[in-house]
């Protein structure tokens, strides 16, 4: 990950905004993946929750190859995903 990236900031602010409830009602997106048929707000959950559990996988002493390689997978979908936000949010103004 770039040090300029500020990816880290952004999802814990994404993860502040879910808790508060304003992703509510965050219109689904594509990533690939199927992720076009869940709500926004699900996507989000069920990416937290992904990263929550390869930064655990990563902790460990000897990580798994696969499991550094979905960890980078995942960053480069957080990534696309605060793109496709900011383009919505000044698309809407």
């Amino acid at each position: 990950m770039a040090a300029d990236d500020q990816l880290p900031p952004w999802i814990e602010d994404l993860r502040a905004s879910l808790m508060a409830g304003n992703l509510d009602r965050l219109p689904s997106f594509e990533l690939g993946h199927g992720t076009q048929q869940l709500a926004g707000v699900q996507t989000v959950r069920i990416m937290l929750a992904d990263l929550a559990d390869l930064d655990g996988q990563l902790a460990q002493a000897f990580p798994s190859i696969s499991a550094t390689i979905r960890h980078r997978r995942l960053l480069d979908d957080f990534r696309t995903l605060r793109d496709l936000l900011r383009t919505q949010s000044a698309q809407t103004g």
